[in-house]
């Protein structure tokens, strides 16, 4: 049997609906035990396609999204970090994949295009012990900080940060 082809490129303007789709997907998977049930239902494609479009439009961070035979199943972002004292100039801003691709090497490829092996930080959902263990392989570790994200006055979850 002959492995599915996989790509890591730079996003597109006519990627946006998918990057809708697949954002709030994961979004659902990961964040469905953290955040009320209400929240991650109400999550609307529509307006994070809304959101990507502007976000594949302005250049000022990375951005890449993986494929598995011309589909898009992920994305990843990075940049200039934005916490007031971060500890590292580059933040890694977002890494997700549909659940069914965990365990593809497609997340340490998107991590991979994002940071490459430079020094950066991240913030992670404190319950997320799955993502925390990819991090710590990648050699990041927790550096004691941690805050409460806010989705929009609707949802709340802690995080901690990470760092290498």
């Amino acid at each position: 049997m002959t492995a599915p082809s996989t790509n890591i490129r730079t996003p597109v303007l006519e990627d946006a609906p998918r990057l809708g789709y697949v954002h709030s997907t994961c979004f659902r998977e990961v964040y469905r035990d953290v955040t009320p049930q209400g929240f991650v239902r109400s999550l609307d494609p529509q307006e994070l396609t809304d959101s990507w479009t502007q976000i594949i439009a302005y250049e000022g961070n990375n951005k890449f999204v993986a494929e598995v035979e011309g589909e898009i199943v992920g994305f990843s972002s990075s940049g200039p970090g934005r916490d007031d004292e971060g500890p590292r100039d580059l933040e890694l801003y977002s890494i997700y994949l549909l659940s069914k691709h965990y365990g593809s090497g497609l997340g340490q490829k998107l991590l991979d295009a994002a940071v490459g092996d430079e020094p950066a930080y991240l913030w992670v959902a404190e319950d997320n012990a799955r993502s925390q263990t990819f991090y710590e392989r990648n050699g990041f570790t927790a550096d004691g900080a941690r805050r409460i994200e806010d989705f929009i006055g609707t949802a709340s979850f802690s995080e901690i940060r990470m760092r290498r």
